[in-house]
């Protein structure tokens, strides 16, 4: 059983169903503006409250919920009492980013 240290993430064995993973605290207000991946992302809220936008239908998040988001489907978060989230990625497509991704018009 291999371990993946959170400040290396590479070597995942190629049976994984994880492609990359992070553990997020987010302060009460904070916005994550609406972006999507290259891969489906899930995340699981461990303590704290927020509302969550994804697939054009809204969501409050709160301690033990999961958000999962297929790759490509614009998401977003607004914080309403400080969060801490466990992420993880599936597989990485081969060529493809880890990371925010917008589309073209998106508004700063």
């Amino acid at each position: 059983m291999p371990v993946i240290k959170r400040d290396m993430q590479n070597g995942f064995p190629c049976w994984s169903d994880v492609g990359h993973y992070g553990i997020n605290s987010l302060k009460k207000g904070e916005v994550v503006e609406s972006h999507y991946h290259d891969a489906n992302e899930y995340w699981i809220i461990i303590s704290g409250t927020g509302d969550c936008r994804t697939e054009g239908d809204s969501y409050a998040l709160g301690p033990g919920d999961i958000v999962l988001t297929r790759a490509g489907d614009e998401h977003s978060l607004r914080v309403t009492k400080d969060m801490v989230a466990v992420y993880f990625y599936g597989p990485v497509p081969e060529g493809t980013e880890i990371g925010h991704r917008y589309r073209e018009n998106r508004h700063a």
